[in-house]
């Protein structure tokens, strides 16, 4: 059954919505679940009651933030809720002051280059469009 991106919620965690299966699904390391869990934003999409995405980022200046990344459930693969949560974190950002959204690591290089990200120095860079 196909996922309506319209009826996901995202939100700011409570500590019993804390993602770690998902983000212990990914093979990530203890440092860097804690580093995700610890973020400055951290937002999960929800269906309902059930976590089924997660982003983390800091602000990494006055208009620099770092997307940690981007984590689906494997069931949720596929149907674009992870590019639905990347446009969430770019207005998160945006809303912030943030004039660019770096994505760090190259695990979803794909997906960061269909939204519009370019790769300066290695790095996937997001530039806010001014008015």
């Amino acid at each position: 059954m196909a996922l309506d991106l319209r009826q996901i919620e995202v939100f700011k965690p409570y500590d019993q919505e804390l993602p770690h299966s998902l983000l212990e699904e990914e093979a990530f390391s203890d440092e860097t679940i804690a580093r995700w869990l610890d973020a400055e934003i951290l937002r999960v999409g929800k269906l309902g009651s059930e976590v089924l995405g997660v982003y983390a980022m800091e602000r990494a200046d006055a208009t620099r933030f770092l997307l940690h990344g981007v984590v689906v459930s494997r069931s949720t693969r596929k149907q674009r809720l992870g590019r639905w949560l990347v446009g969430h974190a770019i207005g998160v950002a945006e809303s912030k002051g943030g004039r660019h959204l770096q994505a760090a690591g190259n695990r979803s290089s794909r997906l960061y280059m269909r939204m519009g990200f370019t790769q300066r120095d290695g790095q996937h860079i997001f530039d806010m469009i001014q008015e």
